[in-house]
């Protein structure tokens, strides 16, 4: 959970069944889930996805997280993802995890 020096970010992007393009998905909603190492259903944290599709989490302690994102395009398509397992063993760590949404 909050209170340690690791950092997750990345980019949200969604396949485009229009042009087939991986876009970016600004506003997509990225979840959290402190201490879960696999699928879930309950988040502790929900951010938005800048207008780039950027998005980060600060100063999460060492362990497990579980991070999941959905996007609603502008003709309320959604998309969504399996979800990605993040494990922090040390401290002042930084992992970068990319989604495209399908």
């Amino acid at each position: 959970g909050p209170g340690g020096k690791n950092t997750i970010k990345g980019t949200v992007q969604f396949k485009n069944g229009v042009s087939g393009n991986n876009d970016a998905a600004p506003m997509a909603e990225i979840s959290i889930a402190y201490g879960s190492n696999g699928s879930t259903s309950s988040f502790d944290q929900t951010i938005l996805a800048n207008n780039d599709g950027t998005y980060k989490f600060e100063t999460l302690r060492k362990g497990d997280y579980f991070i999941k994102a959905t996007f609603t395009d502008e003709h309320g398509f959604k998309y969504s993802n399996a979800g990605s397992v993040v494990t922090f063993n040390h401290r002042k760590k930084e992992a970068e995890v990319n989604i495209v949404l399908e």
